[in-house]
């Protein structure tokens, strides 16, 4: 029998295609119209019908008009037309940006390289729930401030912000607000008219259609125009100049028209799926949610797992497709902005995950996630216990210690000996799964050779079978030290 198909809950990074989207496209594709929207005959005309009906479904889903949507190749390329476009218009009245620490990389990033042309950036901190609060807001608003950039949800851990509050601020002081709604498009209800808000971006593929399709909302009650990113035939009212994709445009359009005639049915499914997978993950026990507290959106889940590494938790939760909840990493050792606020030290932070859940998750999935994630955590949980590994019992026992267990990277080798010889080993490991490999092969080889055990030859076989990559190299010496303790007796 082929192995069953992984447990999706990943919609966060990328939803699948909703067959009903994938039909329209698919339709579009085989029989057209295939013309240039900008081209003057019939097929053309038909073609700019086509991206008409998607604005307005868009622009429908937001509170706006089809004339008020800008479409993009997805959230990146819309925030940073509606950020950068946004603050180059207005610098002639101000430049002073705010934006959050716990954005995503395109909104942050965006901000910040506005630097180099001159303007000063505030990054909001969250509070301990995660969340940037208005009071934050309001207290970093400068008479020179002509843009804020927040999120509606965080795509890191889901808490919800007050976009509706950020948006009367931002109106009474006379700065534009920019919205990523990339993860409550299609989610949350949004209207822009009625939130104050001035730009929104927002991303096919995070609503059952395709990748390569977005748009920039621009609520044209308050923002006259924005500057250009690129310059070409003058599409799109020259904001966004460049040939449409007919068939992408349709499946956004397509996805946005199902998303908010079933939003509300939808939204209450999919927050008591996710209700009842953190129900089955709690029962593990030291497993924190992330986001307790505060407002929550439906479809994401994310918990820190105490006593565990989070390579390992990875590798151990076999079958589930789900994200990393981190910034963290062996070359950067600092946890992202969001969880260092939430107070989670670097271990815990970086065994965090995000597990997401969408349109066509089940129960009968999610219990199997509950499954699969006891079974993984408990397994590593008695690989890194600090009790002695081996069994009381007869013969001189020594074991070997190297590494930090606040860094993830600990390990402990046990031996029984006989004269030179070992008759039993055993091992701990709070690491990544690289380290643990390491271990056990140490522990083998000290089975078998014992004192005859050549360390150098040792290291050489242990890094022509692992081939570590470079960031992992320091794990090896780990083991090799903690080799050489137990080798010479050390730390009995």
């Amino acid at each position: 029998m082929p192995p069953a198909a992984p447990i999706y809950l990943d919609y966060a990074a990328s939803a699948p295609v909703d067959p009903r989207v994938a039909e329209r496209m698919g339709r579009l594709l085989l029989a057209g119209p295939h013309a240039n929207p900008s081209a003057q005959h019939a097929g053309g005309t038909e073609a700019a019908k086509l991206i008409a009906e998607s604005a307005a479904q868009v622009g429908a889903l937001v509170g706006l008009s089809g004339g008020e949507v800008i479409f993009t190749s997805g959230a990146t390329e819309s925030i940073g037309l509606g950020v950068i476009g946004a603050a180059r218009y207005r610098s002639r009245h101000g430049r002073h940006i705010i934006t959050g620490l716990s954005e995503h990389p395109a909104g942050l990033k965006s901000c910040l390289a506005l630097r180099n042309e001159g303007f000063d950036v505030t990054c909001l901190e969250p509070d301990s729930g995660g969340v940037v609060t208005v009071e934050a807001l309001r207290a970093a608003l400068r008479p020179d401030t002509v843009l804020v950039s927040l999120m509606h949800v965080n795509n890191e851990i889901g808490v919800v912000q007050d976009v509706a509050e950020f948006g009367r601020l931002c109106a009474e002081h006379g700065a534009w607000l920019h919205v990523d709604a990339a993860q409550s498009a299609g989610k949350l209800p949004l209207n822009m008219r009625r939130q104050r808000i001035d730009l929104l971006s927002l991303t096919a593929h995070k609503m059952y259609g395709p990748k390569g399709a977005g748009a920039l909302c621009i609520n044209r009650e308050r923002i006259p125009r924005i500057e250009p990113l690129l310059f070409g035939g003058g599409q799109q009212r020259s904001l966004r100049p460049g040939t449409l994709p007919t068939h992408q445009v349709a499946g956004l359009g397509a996805a946005c028209e199902i998303a908010g005639r079933d939003m509300e049915e939808e939204s209450r499914r999919v927050a008591a799926l996710r209700e009842r997978l953190w129900q089955g993950l709690r029962t593990v026990g030291g497993v924190v949610l992330n986001g307790a507290g505060a407002e929550m959106a439906p479809g994401i889940l994310s918990v820190s797992v105490e006593d565990v590494e989070g390579s390992s938790l990875v590798d151990a939760l076999e079958g589930v497709v789900f994200s990393l909840g981190s910034a963290c990493s062996r070359t950067q050792d600092e946890p992202s902005a969001v969880l260092r606020c939430l107070g989670r030290p670097p271990l815990l932070a970086g065994s965090t995950i995000r597990f997401s859940l969408g349109r066509f998750s089940t129960e009968q999935e999610i219990d199997q996630v509950s499954g699969i994630f006891g079974r993984a955590v408990a397994r590593l949980r008695a690989l890194s216990d600090e009790k002695p590994a081996l069994a009381a019992g007869s013969g001189f026992v020594t074991l070997g210690q190297a590494g930090r267990r606040n860094a993830g990277d600990w390990i402990r080798l046990e031996a029984r000996w006989n004269g030179d010889e070992v008759v039993e080993t055993a091992f701990r490991v709070l690491g990544p799964p690289i380290l643990a490999a390491a271990a056990r092969n140490g522990a083998t080889a000290l089975k078998s050779s014992g004192r005859r055990l050549a360390l150098d030859e040792w290291t050489a076989r242990l890094n022509e079978e692992l081939k570590p990559p470079p960031e992992a190299r320091s794990l090896l010496l780990c083991a090799r030290d903690a080799l050489q303790a137990c080798l010479r007796g050390g730390d009995n």
